[in-house]
């Protein structure tokens, strides 16, 4: 195997790579002998590949034959295929006829193994591009961008356009010049915002365009005219053949992706998606230096975060209780704040909802100085109505615009629960987790009392069993594990930190409490519980 340095910034002679001490020439599937000194100052791709193989959805030989008719007219562009196993002469000749282009012998398998061995070669179809100097194109924008990046990418044989929500032609050419995102694998979660995000950066004069690559409706017109009903931006034409040109490129299968590239052709950003959950529209333009500077903003704010920078927003300085009255944000103040953010159809709400009542009941007798706020991220207001009176704690009002204020600065997602300590400073992001295992316990979720809690759980699990069996799944066994992060329970449905049960064989677990409840109640021991 070669080092990437034997591969990459070094001239190849292609007559020495492709010819051996008997051969001077290639063949072409009548027969046809064709000298290699032929391919000099072309552009040359070695085509690894077998007959059999089926090869990536987004990159199969039609697609190849398909580029070749579009750019081998021109005269520069050729293409070497090499077989890639020890497949019958038959078999090699009927794959071989579907190709126009010229391949390394059959009976040369010495030559082709070489080569396989030098370029490590390790999964087909794979593609090596020389350039017309003999160079191996090793970074694909900086090829491409010699030929101005975004129409390279973007065009296809005749089509020089994208199309608008109006159904306009866009010339690709007036992309030139701006940042652009490319929108892979659209999902409706994801599109809402980044409309608000499209809209805000245009709305300040932005060089900024997103491109959705809607390769899931290329079958379906009506999905299509749907999605982009929905968008503001442009899109590749219904049926248009490039988003698999463009998914092999930049090898995604991310649901979804958005690949960002600067106005210099360099792409910025493989997959910008969680960059605009946690910034929105203050990323853009998505460059080095603006991540460092988003980074500085992010110490500052933390550095000075109060309950206040985080609830109070303009004229909304109080959250309410569960009859509906208001409770001021100053009547908070050094208290330790649990906010709860929740779909109300999530089943984690139905699930743990019920837990954190039982532990907010729990901590509140031995101190008031606790909290929870909630925050309903879906629903209407008669289901807000009916959860929130179910609750013991407080809430945003419905609707309120402080929601997105709040998962903006704490970074959160989706359903999900953070604690901030009486400083203000986030104290934990994994307090579901830690109630799970700890209950009212977990409580006042320092780093101290944390470690605490993992120190006396070490303890507890010398004395729990190394491996045991459990009638939840009885088939193998479970062996005492310590995971890494946050697992789920199988047993109990919910999450767990540290110690657990795994199975040695596939990926069932279980909480301590669960794998050992049993036990404990034959046995009536109940000292090993990880509460105590």
């Amino acid at each position: 195997m070669a080092d990437s340095g034997d591969v990459f910034g070094v001239t190849h002679d292609l007559s020495a790579l492709l010819s051996s001490e008997e051969r001077d020439y290639l063949v072409r599937n009548n027969g046809d002998q064709v000298k290699i000194s032929s391919l000099n100052g072309k552009v040359v791709g070695l085509y690894f590949s077998l007959s059999w193989c089926t090869g990536r959805q987004s990159f199969t030989l039609d697609e190849l034959l398909e580029f070749y008719q579009e750019v081998a007219s021109k005269g520069d562009f050729e293409v070497v295929f090499l077989t890639t196993c020890h497949q019958d002469y038959d078999s090699f000749k009927r794959y071989f006829s579907k190709m126009p282009w010229l391949a390394v012998p059959f009976h040369d398998s010495d030559t082709r193994r070489r080569l396989m061995e030098f370029f490590d070669v390790r999964v087909t179809p794979t593609i090596v591009i020389f350039d017309a100097h003999g160079n191996v194109a090793k970074d694909k924008e900086e090829e491409a961008k010699k030929n101005n990046f975004i129409s390279f990418i973007l065009t296809f044989k005749s089509r020089n356009y994208l199309i608008s929500k109006d159904r306009n032609q866009v010339p690709i050419s007036e992309l030139e010049g701006k940042t652009v995102a490319l929108y892979f694998w659209p999902l409706d979660q994801f599109t809402s915002p980044l409309i608000d995000i499209y809209n805000k950066l245009k709305a300040k004069g932005d060089k900024f365009e997103i491109v959705s690559i809607s390769w899931t409706f290329k079958q379906d017109e009506e999905k299509f005219n749907q999605e982009m009903e929905k968008i503001p931006w442009l899109a590749l034409p219904f049926k248009d053949k490039a988003p698999k040109k463009l998914i092999y490129y930049f090898d995604t299968n991310k649901y979804p992706t958005l690949v960002i590239i600067g106005p210099d052709g360099k792409i910025l950003n493989s997959n910008a998606i969680k960059l605009l959950d946690e910034y929105g529209a203050e990323a853009y333009p998505f460059t080095p230096k603006r991540l460092d500077e988003l980074a500085e903003i992010d110490k500052i704010r933390q550095e000075s975060q109060t309950l206040e920078s985080l609830l109070v927003y303009g004229d909304r300085d109080f959250v309410i209780d569960n009859s509906g009255s208001k409770v001021h944000v100053s009547e908070l103040d050094g208290k330790t704040i649990m906010f709860y953010f929740l779909c109300p159809f999530d089943e984690v709400c139905t699930r743990f909802t019920p837990k954190l009542i039982e532990t907010y009941h729990d901590i509140k007798a031995k101190d008031d100085g606790f909290e929870v706020i909630f925050i309903a991220l879906s629903g209407d207001e008669d289901t807000f109505n009916e959860l929130l009176s179910s609750m013991p704690w407080l809430a945003l009002p419905f609707c309120d615009e402080r929601d997105k204020h709040l998962m903006y600065r704490l970074k959160i997602r989706g359903t999900g629960f953070i604690v901030i300590g009486p400083s203000g400073r986030v104290a934990t992001r994994e307090p579901r987790e830690l109630i799970n295992v700890y209950g009212a316990n977990a409580y006042p979720f320092t780093k101290e009392h944390l470690q605490h809690l993992e120190e006396h759980m070490d303890e507890m699990a010398k004395g729990w069993p190394r491996k045991l069996r459990h009638e939840l799944h009885a088939e193998h066994e479970f062996s005492l594990t310590r995971h890494v992060s946050v697992y789920r329970c199988d047993g109990c449905l919910e999450t767990g930190i540290g110690w657990y049960f795994q199975c040695e064989q596939c990926c069932f677990g279980l909480h301590p409490n669960c794998a050992l409840k049993k036990n404990e109640e034959a046995n009536g021991d109940t000292k090993r519980k990880p509460r105590d």
